[in-house]
C-alpha cells in the first residue's frame, strides 16, 4: 500500500524506519500532548516492530516529504476499544480495527499529511486487514484534533468528555466507503 504525490509519500513502515518513527512519536507525546510516554496508554510504542511489523492485522504507516523527511505516522490496531463497556459491547463480534497514533509534527500540519495517512491506513485496513469497521478516539483537548476528525468522513459514536477532566475523549467510526471514494 503506497500513496504518492509529488510532495508526499505514505507507505507502511519497515524495520529500518522504527528508530525515526519512535523519535517522532516521543516528540509528539512530549511537545503536543504534554504528558510524554505513559506505558499504560502507549505500550505499543515500547516495541514498534513487534506491535506493527510482526503482529498480524496491525500496521504502521509513515508519511515522508519529497526530501525523505518523516512528517507523521498512523497505526492500525486490531480490535475495538477496551473501554468503556458500551463500546466493547458495540463492537463485539465485528471485524473492527482502530486507527491510532495519527500524529503529524506541528511544523508539517495543514498540508494534507494526516488525511493521506488516514486514507492509506483505512485502505489497508479494509483491503489487506479484512476489517469492515474502522474506529478511533481522539482527545478533544488537543488543539485541532476534534476539528480534524470532524473534517473527514466519520460519525461520532460516543462523547466521553467530562468538564475539567485532563482527557476529553470522543470516539468516532470512519465512514469507510465515503473515505475511500473521497479525494484527499
Amino acid at each position: 500500500m503506497l500513496a504518492t504525490s509529488s510532495t508526499l509519500t505514505v507507505r507502511p513502515a519497515t524495520r529500518d524506519d522504527v528508530p525515526v518513527a519512535y523519535a517522532l512519536m516521543m516528540r509528539v507525546l512530549d511537545e503536543d500532548l504534554g504528558y510524554g510516554f505513559r506505558p499504560e496508554w502507549h505500550g505499543d510504542l515500547a516495541d514498534l516492530e513487534a506491535a506493527y511489523l510482526r503482529t498480524p492485522g496491525q500496521a504502521l504507516f509513515l508519511a515522508h516529504d519529497a526530501d525523505g523527511t518523516l512528517l507523521g505516522t498512523t497505526a492500525v490496531k486490531v480490535g475495538g476499544p477496551r473501554s468503556p463497556q458500551v463500546l466493547v459491547d458495540h463492537y463485539a463480534g465485528r471485524p473492527v480495527c482502530q486507527l491510532a497514533r495519527v500524529w503529524v509534527l506541528a511544523e508539517h500540519r495543514r498540508r494534507g499529511v494526516a488525511r493521506a495517512l488516514v486514507a492509506a491506513a483505512t485502505r489497508w485496513a479494509v483491503a489487506e486487514g479484512g476489517y469492515a469497521v474502522v474506529c478511533l478516539h481522539t482527545d478533544a483537548a488537543v488543539p485541532g484534533a476534534e476539528a480534524f476528525w470532524r473534517s473527514v468522513p466519520v460519525r461520532e459514536v460516543l462523547d466521553e468528555r467530562v468538564p475539567g477532566a485532563a482527557l476529553q475523549t470522543v470516539h468516532f467510526e470512519v465512514d469507510v466507503e465515503a473515505l475511500l471514494t473521497a479525494h484527499f
